[in-house]
């Protein structure tokens, strides 16, 4: 019998055996139905925290967003996603992220026909780590990672693949338990020139698979 059944039998039981005329046991009698109602609150809220984070889970989904490069400004975003459930809290995560920049800082228009000017461009492969918190529906999350980073269409130093570090975060929104919407923001660092640069933000929405409860 589950939680819920229990507590709904213990009330009907409790409610048959008040004496209704003596308003001592109806005050105690509402008492008692408001600390089970609470029983049950507390136990769905128990139920959908563990539900939410489970270990061996997979997830997969993607992000459509924009992107801001260091020297090349604005563009737009896409992201794919792996991940998998180490436990109750913790997640590995695979991340692939590209954008592109096809506007230049001098330029406030795309580059002429014919024009050998080449679209800035970045792509990263990231797997990290992730750490998550169960409220309900809303899962919100933050995490690290190390990755390698390719460049293109930017100042010299950054024209070359390099090893880096991320940090993300973000929520995700459980619709059921197969579909997620997610929101993510990252940033990712590395080394240019004996000196650490911030050269990549991101900011993405979309939706993932979730499988393996």
């Amino acid at each position: 019998m589950s939680v819920i059944g229990s507590v709904s039998a213990m009330m009907e039981r409790h409610t048959h055996t008040t004496c209704r005329s003596c308003p001592c046991s109806a005050a105690r009698g509402w008492f008692l139905r408001g600390r089970v109602l609470a029983c049950m609150c507390l136990a769905v809220v128990a139920s959908a925290g563990r539900a939410h984070a489970a270990a061996g889970q997979w997830q997969a989904g993607g992000r459509l967003g924009a992107a801001w490069l260091d020297g090349a400004r604005l563009g737009p975003s896409l992201e794919g996603y792996l991940r998998h459930g180490l436990g109750d809290s913790f997640d590995f995560e695979l991340q692939v992220l590209t954008s592109l920049h096809p506007f230049q800082p001098d330029s406030k228009s795309a580059p002429p026909v014919g024009s050998t000017r080449e679209p800035a461009w970045a792509l990263g492969v990231a797997p990290g780590v992730s750490y998550r918190w169960d409220v309900l529906r809303a899962v919100p999350f933050a995490g690290v990672g190390l990755g390698i980073y390719e460049w293109g269409g930017v100042e010299r130093e950054l024209n070359r693949a390099q090893f880096g570090v991320s940090g993300r975060f973000g929520l995700d929104y459980l619709l059921s338990r197969d579909v997620v919407m997610s929101v993510q923001a990252s940033a990712h660092l590395v080394m240019a020139e004996s000196s650490v640069r911030l050269p990549w933000f991101q900011l993405g929405v979309g939706a993932a698979h979730a499988w393996g409860w």
